[in-house]
């Protein structure tokens, strides 16, 4: 009896051993598929993000659609024939205004594309994004006109509202205050914040990177209704629309999988060959 307990007690200890073992081995393998994964994803944005940080042509953009920007908003304050609110205008700020592209292609070339939130928060928290090409003097001259800046960006309200305050501060951005920095907390939807500027404010002008900096009710739509809906409002864009390029991210991405950045290398590669051959 006792001989058999004990090659009992034996069994359980060999089945636990290999259960432990076993899911050693699985952890190990899905840190491999991570792994790999956040390299494809560095490899796709690396031509992306060198256009950004090395090209006239990125520059050249940049610096276009703030001077339609200011053109069209010289434009619309003629035009506007009453004026029983104030003027304003909404933008986005992460590659809009503060350019992130350094922080980003640091670490795309080390192989890590995926950038997840603790690192998004780490990097909001140096405080070191820089200006956008032409954003600074574009918004200087705004706020000289007495027309109102509000900064609509999805960095999250409750640890990020300060340092993303202060950086806008630091490299002299107009109307960097709690009253005009809008972040989000719980819905990353920017409809409604732009609802609750425009009850007290004549929004004059849009300005971002990503199709949701709009007032189009882009948020958890397809591919094909996000084009749908650019397409109705095609006559917005270059006048109360500006758009500024940004090939490295974006809900575009989303868009194509909702799960895109988190997928294994051989899915998302069918999602990439999937489009680009559409």
């Amino acid at each position: 009896m006792k001989r058999q307990i004990l090659m009992f007690a034996a069994a359980l200890s060999l089945s636990a051993s290999c259960l432990c073992t076993g899911q050693v081995f699985a952890d190990y393998e899905t840190s491999l598929s991570r792994a790999a994964s956040s390299r494809q994803l560095a490899e796709q944005e690396t031509m992306g993000l060198l256009w950004m940080r090395t090209s006239a042509e990125y520059r050249a953009l940049c610096y276009q659609a703030y001077n339609t920007a200011l053109s069209s908003l010289n434009k619309a304050m003629k035009e506007t024939p009453s004026r029983h609110k104030p003027f304003a205008i909404i933008l986005d700020c992460d590659e809009t205004v503060l350019d992130n592209t350094r922080a980003m292609g640091t670490y795309a070339s080390r192989g890590k594309g995926y950038w997840d939130g603790w690192w998004w928060h780490d990097r909001v928290h140096e405080g070191k994004s820089a200006a956008m090409p032409g954003a600074l003097d574009f918004l200087k001259q705004v706020s000289a006109r007495g027309v109102e800046i509000f900064y609509v960006s999805n960095r999250y309200k409750p640890d990020n509202l300060d340092v993303t305050i202060d950086n806008l501060k630091t490299l002299g951005f107009p109307s960097a205050d709690r009253n005009h920095v809008l972040l989000f907390t719980k819905n990353s939807d920017k409809m409604p914040r732009f609802a609750k500027i425009e009850k007290s404010h004549q929004v004059l002008l849009y300005l971002g990177d990503n199709a949701g900096d709009f007032p189009l009710g882009v948020k958890g739509k397809s591919l094909a209704e996000r084009q749908h809906i650019i397409d109705t409002s095609a006559k917005d864009f270059g006048t109360r629309f500006i758009v500024l390029p940004n090939p490295a991210y974006g809900s575009w991405v989303s868009a194509m999988d909702p799960h895109y950045m988190k997928l294994p290398v051989e899915k998302r590669n069918d999602v990439n060959r999937k489009y680009l051959t559409k």
